[in-house]
């Protein structure tokens, strides 16, 4: 074929491609404004479960927020209510608002919110069930307006036996970017795309898991040079002492062991584990020499479990979270009763150095093997961090499928399953008929 044949089909070929993007571009859904629900994002990842604008249509009071408040907390699962003004959608629609608003918060757990007079639900992991819940709950207390129907909801979130009878919702799913989302994949090819995901994803774990690694590798650092602290030849040494001091030697050697074994953030349980038993029995190594009755077994120091048994909860507003009593080692308590900040443990994310609590769901292993034996003490320490929604409450949450709350539930790689368009809870408030789900 000459030079000018070729160029003319390849002429054709980019006239068919600009032929196929214009056709794709102009059957796509008209776009709309963002849905604006910054205020409402920013107040519960900041630990309150529940917001409600004033200028909304049908507005919680402030005893009702209180009341839904304490009973999320009593319940145990990671719950975030919004209600908003019909405004707030800024022309999106009700499920992409609640969308909207669970990516702003970025944490796991169940969702719901009422825009105007429109009551969604969805959840990071299992949002069908969580939309059948939403259904029933709005089925049963409709008649008692807004705060019925959602402290229903919460109601049934925390009950392991709900969702047996519920109503299946039946999700219909946007035909309109169909054609669309066909046309580019012809275009640029499936194979392509998969592999591009692929090796983004392998690149993000390696990254979370050299990240938590380095983590693990400081505390068992910090760990050995205190155990190197301690005079073994010390004649005040007894034999109690010495079977604390072999506990904590053991404990050690198991953490240096796990730790060679790591393959993903989650395998640093096993070494945090270890860590905090250790730390226990040097903590009973130290009463012995001092002549005091041993330590109660208390959780970690919620500023930096590097520390240490606590000693205390004190009441104490962590970076970026609302107040609340929280375990502490004498040094840190010592210095917020003095009135300063004590120094928490920073590690690496995504966002730069962030306290631990906030890094993702890629430390909530690392986390767990510190806190898991204290998980009904910390349940509401760790209410509004990225430990949140990852926390195990034992008999809560595994039973009800909702395992958003557990560690381990959900994607762990960073992507919130089951969080979409369909599936939600849907009813109108003010007598309007129930718009889907039954």
């Amino acid at each position: 074929m000459t030079y000018r044949g070729r160029m003319r089909r390849f002429v054709i070929l980019l006239s068919v491609v600009f032929t196929a993007l214009a056709v794709a571009l102009a059957i796509a859904p008209p776009s709309h404004a963002a849905p604006d629900v910054s205020l409402a994002a920013a107040t519960l990842r900041g630990g309150d479960p529940v917001f409600s604008d004033p200028a909304a249509e049908n507005p919680l009071s402030s005893a009702e927020v209180d009341q839904l408040t304490a009973q999320i907390r009593d319940s145990g699962v990671p719950v975030f209510i919004a209600v908003l003004p019909e405004s707030a959608a800024g022309g999106a629609t009700v499920d992409e608002t609640l969308i909207a608003l669970q990516s702003q918060v970025g944490l796991r757990g169940v969702y719901a919110t009422v825009v105007g007079s429109q009551f969604r639900t969805g959840a990071t992991t299992n949002s069908g069930l969580a939309a059948d819940l939403g259904t029933q709950a709005f089925q049963d207390a409709r008649d008692g307006g807004v705060y019925a129907v959602l402290s229903q909801f919460v109601t049934l979130v925390g009950d392991p036996t709900a969702g047996n009878s519920a109503g299946s919702s039946s999700a219909t799913s946007d035909s309109g970017s169909g054609p669309l989302i066909f046309l580019l994949v012809l275009l640029i090819g499936g194979a392509v795309v998969v592999v591009v995901v692929v090796r983004r994803s392998r690149k993000r774990q390696l990254a979370q898991l050299t990240a938590v690694r380095a983590t693990v590798d400081e505390d068992i650092t910090a760990y050995g040079e205190r155990l190197g602290s301690f005079n073994l030849d010390d004649p005040a040494f007894d034999d109690d002492t010495r079977a604390d001091m072999q506990r904590a030697l053991d404990s050690y050697d198991r953490a240096k062991s796990s730790v060679t074994h790591m393959r993903s953030p989650a395998d640093a349980a096993n070494v945090t584990t270890a860590l905090e038993d250790g730390r226990y029995a040097l903590a009973c190594v130290e009463a012995h020499l001092d002549q005091r009755p041993l330590p109660e077994r208390r959780p970690p120091c919620f500023v930096d479990p590097r520390h240490g048994p606590s000693v205390a909860d004190v009441l104490w507003s962590p970076p970026g979270l609302a107040q609340r009593d929280v375990p502490m080692c004498a040094a840190c308590r010592s210095t917020v009763d003095s009135g300063g900040q004590p120094q928490g443990l920073q590690v690496a994310s995504a966002g730069g150095q962030v306290p631990y609590y906030q890094a993702g769901p890629e430390y909530g292993a690392y986390a767990q093997g510190y806190y898991s034996p204290f998980s009904g003490v910390m349940t509401a320490v760790v209410m509004g961090t990225m430990l949140s929604s990852m926390w195990h409450v034992p008999g809560v949450t595994a039973a009800s499928g909702l395992d958003s709350a557990g560690f381990g539930g959900g994607d762990q790689s960073g992507g919130w399953g089951g969080f979409d368009g369909g599936g939600f809870g849907d009813g109108g408030f003010g007598g309007g008929d129930f718009g889907g789900g039954d």
